[in-house]
């Protein structure tokens, strides 16, 4: 007779037979019940903490200028909506360059270079959290012309320049001059002065001037528009020539004697003083007219120069007279250099001569008073 023991247990049903009295079936449906109770939890916390997790919103209507030619001031519209913010960053080209609290809707760039362009966007913080960047705003850094551009002394052949940097930037590293448009000197940013040289008198140009920061040009500053001094005389000019002083009785011209007539002037100008030389001609009344030429130069106010010229005879013997002819233009009457109306004095000077053994003629002047109008 076989032991109890050694009969096998009868082996469990899985799953348990249906039954509303099974007690298999009342733990698997105890285990399922558990189960969607904490997916349901999870569920209604998502649904319950998603609306209070907000993230910074960035700013709007992003706005840059360039004050000065090394900053850029940058403005915006705060943030609306989304996570109470910190700080705005500040973005260039990518990069961040400052801050401002919250309370602040601007920030200036300093340390820029001039011409240069740069892209800025703003993202807002609120503690560790950032806000997506803000759209780009695009500004170049004004490179400002030179201001101030005058003249200087002038004269005949040349015209000199000065200016002064734009307080808007630094010191550049050249400044260019300009004259019609073209460049024709350069000089370093620590000059703010140039003479023109070499020009043509009484002849109109047109100059301006340029800064330069490395490969960065300014615009050209307004136009200056300089006048080279005319000649004193130049071409045709009516005179009129009348005597003021004789040797005494027996001359063969008396005072008052007069007569017009037309000298021929040029001019060879440079830069400190002009030399006049006059094509003229003495022709007294009842006289031949004797040409002579006199190169003047300046003295004092006006010119003056003397020539040597065969004018008057001692009987058969043509004399070497002494031509001296000094001029000065009239009160009011000089335009940008050129004279208009002039006068001055002809001293007609004869040195002793002897024309035969029993003849001679003493040394002598003659003293004229000479006008001339160069309209």
């Amino acid at each position: 007779m076989a032991s109890q023991d050694a009969l096998p247990w009868p082996s469990p049903e899985w799953p348990p037979p249906a039954g509303p009295s099974h007690p298999g079936r009342k733990r698997a449906t105890w285990i399922i019940a558990m189960a969607a109770v904490v997916v349901i939890g999870l569920a209604v916390g998502l649904v319950v903490w998603a609306p209070w997790h907000k993230v910074p919103v960035a700013p709007t209507a992003l706005r840059a200028q360039s004050p000065t030619a090394t900053s850029v001031l940058v403005s915006w519209t705060p943030s609306k909506g989304g996570a109470t913010l910190d700080r705005y960053l500040i973005l260039r080209d990518g990069k961040p360059v400052g801050s401002v609290p919250a309370s602040q809707n601007s920030y200036t760039d300093h340390g820029l270079t001039p011409g240069t362009a740069h892209r800025y966007t703003i993202v807002a913080t609120s503690g560790t959290q950032r806000s997506i960047p803000s759209l780009a705003t695009r500004v170049t850094t004004i490179a400002p012309s030179p201001v101030g551009l005058a003249l200087g002394q002038q004269t005949w052949t040349t015209v000199s320049l000065h200016w002064a940097p734009s307080p808007k930037g630094p010191v550049p590293s050249r400044f260019v001059i300009y004259s019609g448009g073209s460049a024709i000197a350069v000089v370093p940013g620590t000059v703010d002065t140039y003479d023109v040289t070499g020009l043509t008198p009484g002849t109109a140009y047109q100059y301006q001037v340029a800064a330069r920061w490395g490969e960065q040009v300014s615009g050209l500053s307004p136009a200056l528009a300089a006048t080279t001094l005319a000649s004193p005389l130049q071409g045709d000019v009516p005179v009129h020539v009348v005597t003021t002083s004789t040797p005494g009785s027996g001359a063969s011209l008396s005072v008052g004697q007069s007569w017009d007539d037309t000298w021929t002037f040029s001019s060879n100008c440079g830069v400190s003083t002009c030399t006049l030389t006059a094509d003229a001609e003495f022709a007294a009344p009842g006289f031949t007219a004797q040409p002579f030429t006199v190169t003047l130069t300046g003295s004092g106010s006006g010119y003056s120069g003397s020539a040597k010229a065969d004018i008057t005879k001692c009987g058969s013997i043509n004399v070497k007279n002494t031509v001296t002819l000094s001029i000065n233009a009239n009160k009011g009457a000089v335009q940008n250099g050129g004279w208009n109306a002039w006068s001055g004095i002809v001293v007609l000077s004869s040195p002793y001569v002897t024309a035969t053994s029993t003849t001679f003629c003493p040394a002598q002047s003659w003293k004229f008073s000479v006008t001339g109008t160069h309209g």
